[in-house]
């Protein structure tokens, strides 16, 4: 075995997919550094904690292989219960003493051999290995409204929740309606004094139902780990071949889940309200938004759903285009985010010096999901392609993370000093991602983040099984393979 022998590895986010990618590093025994740029893990669950946050699928589907937790209080439970289960994963696995917290990274550069990795204070490290964990809901999509600086209530972006906000009794506005937008106007109907939601596009609302999880439960499920597997395996089952089938295809499942929303939303008695309500795209075009409670607070006296285009903010509102203007003390900017960007804006460059704003200017993309073209020994766990509506978010990043440990076995192998996907089999596997769309729902004509950038869609249009399929094992062939004696003496 040469001195080159033993990977070091840098993981950008110590969120789901960072803390994933931690655990088997870990295991494996694997020298690593985790860069968390906040002072505390958890990604997205860190930085939200907006009134009526909770997760939107069954809590058994939010947790790591190994490590399943069988004190959820709620089957859909509150952000904080998620986030303490992450820190509870990351103290009790040891995997807080790999990480760097407050080190944000701001440049990864390839030298030829390595990575160096440059944080925000001037720093620099080298490791032999980039993953970039840094999730997609990330980033603040902040809309360009005009005169929106000018408003003279509180103003927040909903990932920027301050807790010194009050709502209680004020009049609030909440911009966008997809799954946060209807978790703040649910939670805040007959809490403001009015709540004005200010919609774009109306989405399909399923009515997923949560519920308290007794303790006996939760006991018996302590005593007896592997009930939780098989309640694990039994959601992931129903959630592709049912869901995420009628995703991929027109079918009865389609159909099925098409008469369940419009059954829901029927539930809304007003005419003229239900038919601003009602989506011009299919069911599961956009992300799935979840909801028993929203479309019965919509339909309070104190709530208005605003369907004019806003024209402008000024300070004691928002004007929209039909000229009316909306009086209000808090405004919410429920926006979603810059979910394309990825990794970005670190500044990555990688052979020749190629950054990675160049490599993506048709668009985002990658390899099997995991590794990019031009960018040798660099990983990405939850980047273009992956599967983010039917498929466990935990899931997805361990199937990622086990596919990096196999090519960790091939850098760690003789002579070999970098792996990185050939220009032909990128070309071959976005062939294979833009020859799945035909049939599924995105092929609709629908308008979703999902669809990308550029002509490759960034979601995945195959089932479950094809997506293990895919990572199952690295097909070498499809990697240029370079070895030590390649590097300049």
């Amino acid at each position: 075995m040469t001195e080159r022998s033993r990977s070091s590895v840098a993981v950008v986010g110590a969120g789901v997919s960072g803390l994933a990618m931690g655990l088997r590093l870990q295991a494996a025994g694997i020298p690593f550094t985790i860069f968390e740029k906040a002072s505390e893990v958890g990604g997205t669950w860190r930085e939200n904690r907006y009134p009526g946050l909770t997760i939107d699928v069954p809590s058994p589907l939010y947790t790591f292989a190994g490590h399943r937790h069988p004190g959820w209080s709620r089957w859909l439970p509150g952000w904080r219960e998620i986030l303490d289960y992450h820190r509870d994963v990351a103290t009790d696995t040891g995997l807080r003493e790999h990480i760097r917290f407050d080190s944000e990274v701001v440049a990864a550069t390839w030298n030829g051999a390595d990575w160096d990795i440059e944080t925000v204070g001037g720093e620099t490290e080298r490791f032999r290995v980039l993953v970039c964990a840094t999730g997609f809901l990330h980033h603040p999509r902040i809309p360009d409204f005009e005169g929106l600086g000018e408003f003279a209530g509180e103003l927040v972006h909903s990932a920027r929740w301050r807790d010194d906000i009050v709502v209680a009794g004020r009049r609030v506005g909440v911009v966008g309606n997809g799954s946060t937008g209807v978790q703040l106007v649910s939670a805040l109907g007959g809490v403001a004094s009015h709540v004005t939601m200010f919609q774009r596009t109306p989405q399909w609302i399923f009515p997923l139902y949560d519920f308290g999880i007794p303790r006996a439960a939760r006991r018996a499920l302590a005593r007896f780990p592997r009930s939780i597997d098989r309640t694990v395996d039994g959601l992931l089952w129903f959630a592709d071949r049912f869901v995420g089938g009628a995703s991929v295809r027109e079918d009865w499942r389609r159909r099925l889940l098409r008469r369940l929303a419009r059954s829901h939303l029927d539930t809304v008695r007003d005419p003229e309200l239900r038919a601003k309500l009602t989506p011009p795209d299919d069911v599961l075009c956009k992300r799935p938004v979840v909801s028993t409670r929203f479309y019965k607070v919509v339909q309070r006296d104190d709530v208005d759903v605003v369907v004019s285009p806003i024209a402008r903010v000024v300070p004691e509102g928002i004007v929209t285009e039909d000229g009316v203007t909306h009086e209000l003390d808090v405004l919410i900017l429920a926006t979603g985010f810059a979910a394309h960007d990825y990794m970005r804006p670190m500044a990555i460059r990688g052979e020749g010096g190629v950054s990675l704003e160049e490599a993506w200017a048709d668009g985002p993309h990658g390899y099997r999901t995991v590794a990019l073209t031009g960018f040798p020994n660099l990983f990405m766990l939850l980047g273009p392609h992956s599967p983010l509506n039917t498929i466990a978010i935990h899931e997805s990043a361990e199937l990622q993370s086990d596919y990096v440990m196999q090519m960790l076995d091939v850098l760690d192998g003789d002579g070999i000093v970098s792996a990185m996907p050939t220009a032909e089999a990128t070309a071959r596997w976005l062939d294979y991602i833009r020859d799945g769309m035909p049939g599924t729902v995105w092929a609709s004509g629908c308008n979703s983040w999902y669809l990308g950038d550029g002509d490759t869609p960034v979601l995945w249009p195959y089932d479950r099984r094809a997506w293990h399929a895919a990572l199952r094992e690295p097909q070498l062939a499809d990697y240029e393979l370079r070895p030590l004696s390649s590097l300049t003496p």
